[in-house]
C-alpha cells in the first residue's frame, strides 16, 4: 500500500462549459431528446395518442439521430485508426 495523502485531498478541476457551435448539431441534438420526450408526455397525458404525432415523432428521432451519426464520422480523420481508445 502507498502512503500518499495528497490522494485525499484531490479536487477534480471544473471541466469546461458545453459549446455547441454548430446549429445543425444543436437542432439535431433537441430533435433526438425531445421528439421521444414529447411522445411519452403526450401519451401520458391524454387517454389516446393522435397517429400523427407518434410517426413525426419517430421521424423526427430517427432523422436526426442518423444525421448526428453521419456528421460525427464525416469528422474523423486517417490517423485515428480503428481504434479511439486512450493511448498508454
Amino acid at each position: 500500500m502507498h502512503d500518499n495523502e495528497s490522494a485525499d485531498n484531490f479536487v477534480p478541476p471544473e471541466p469546461p462549459p458545453i459549446k455547441i457551435s454548430d446549429p445543425i448539431t444543436a437542432i439535431c441534438l433537441i430533435g433526438v431528446i425531445g421528439a421521444p420526450l414529447v411522445w411519452v408526455i403526450v401519451g401520458m397525458l391524454l387517454t389516446f395518442e393522435p397517429a400523427r404525432l407518434g410517426i413525426v415523432c419517430v421521424l423526427i428521432f430517427i432523422i436526426c439521430f442518423v444525421t448526428l451519426v453521419v456528421r460525427n464520422k464525416s469528422g474523423s480523420t486517417a490517423r485515428d485508426g480503428w481504434d479511439d481508445g486512450t493511448a498508454l
